[in-house]
């Protein structure tokens, strides 16, 4: 295991430790997923810092909406441990189960906030699709495995724009918002292949398989020369968004991705994420909270700012180039 991709893993989670997590939100299960991640490739220690923060989500946080955010995969993960107890699994299908359903299977996942009350952020294909996954693999619930993978696919179906995903599905309007956001691909794609890595022999999962490498593949060709992405496909003349490099990598060097891919592609993505951290381990270059809207200005000019998303997209990518055995590629 390189030393060097050890010890910058570490400076990024303990950097990560500095978000307080538990009143839910988009992007934090990231950052949860991202933090086990590491403790998984040798940073054990780390994963006591996931403990307490789910332990006091759990004591002190009052249930509500914000619980459907809330990082359900892993806690389907620590609670077959027995490192959770089972309430904790109950409390987060029971606010899945309770809210109202937008289309097919997928349901509103912010009913309370007027700007999400009626829509679909392509965010979601990470956060619900794995957690239904999970779940039914620790209670052996063919129903919900199969669940897991109907909302992921009529998620991307509503999604897809003539140049990929968009970012926003609006029942109101009928339609999406047509604007390819690169973060949001990297959000559906590596949630796509955390929901395969539980659904794979037990349920049919065929389709969801061929959306993911479709996706991987989309990403991979729109690639700028530094590494990186823009924010929306096929506008090189923007900015560079850093966290799809980071999403990138942990989607390419997923287990479930057994298709060829633009070696390439991957070893520029990594040369991009590693020059994307601070030397406090903060993940730079990150776009702050995108909200919905119909205005591509509003996804082609954006602030950055450090933030749980970016943190643990890098950390997901970097625990994944550990657990490969992957060295830091040289530096200019």
């Amino acid at each position: 295991m390189p030393r060097d991709l050890v010890a910058i893993g570490s400076r990024v989670a303990e950097r990560t430790r500095d978000w307080p997590l538990g009143y839910w939100y988009w992007g934090d299960a990231i950052a949860i997923d991202g933090l086990l991640a590491m403790a998984q490739v040798g940073q054990a220690k780390i994963a006591d810092h996931v403990l307490d923060q789910l332990g006091g989500w759990l004591r002190s946080v009052p249930p509500g909406y914000q619980d459907a955010l809330a990082p359900g995969a892993a806690i389907a993960q620590l609670v077959a441990r027995g490192d959770l107890p089972e309430m904790a699994a109950e409390r987060f299908l029971t606010a899945i189960d309770g809210l109202p359903i937008l289309f097919g299977a997928v349901p509103v996942l912010e009913p309370h906030l007027p700007q999400f009350r009626f829509g679909l952020c392509i965010d979601a294909v990470y956060h619900l699709p794995p957690a239904l996954a999970a779940l039914g693999a620790h209670r052996d619930d063919q129903r919900l495995l199969a669940r897991a993978v109907k909302v992921a696919v009529e998620m991307l179906s509503r999604l897809r724009c003539r140049e990929g995903w968009a970012h926003w599905y609006d029942a109101g309007h009928g339609r999406n918002n047509g604007i390819p956001w690169t973060r949001g691909a990297g959000w559906a794609t590596l949630g796509a292949l955390d929901t395969l890595a539980w659904t794979r022999g037990q349920v049919a999962d065929g389709q969801l398989r061929e959306l993911a490498q479709e996706i991987l593949a989309t990403l991979s060709g729109d690639q700028q020369a530094s590494g990186h992405w823009p924010p929306v496909l096929g506008r090189h003349d923007l900015s560079s968004e850093t966290s799809v490099a980071a999403f990138f990598v942990a989607a390419a060097l997923h287990p479930e991705v057994t298709w060829p891919l633009e070696v390439s592609a991957l070893l520029s993505a990594e040369h991009a994420l590693l020059g994307s951290i601070g030397d406090d381990g903060t993940y730079l270059g990150a776009s702050a909270d995108v909200l919905p809207a119909w205005d591509p200005i509003s996804y082609e000019r954006f602030r950055v700012e450090p933030s749980p998303w970016g943190q643990g997209a890098a950390l997901r990518a970097l625990a994944a180039m550990t657990a490969v055995g992957a060295a830091p590629p040289p530096g200019p």
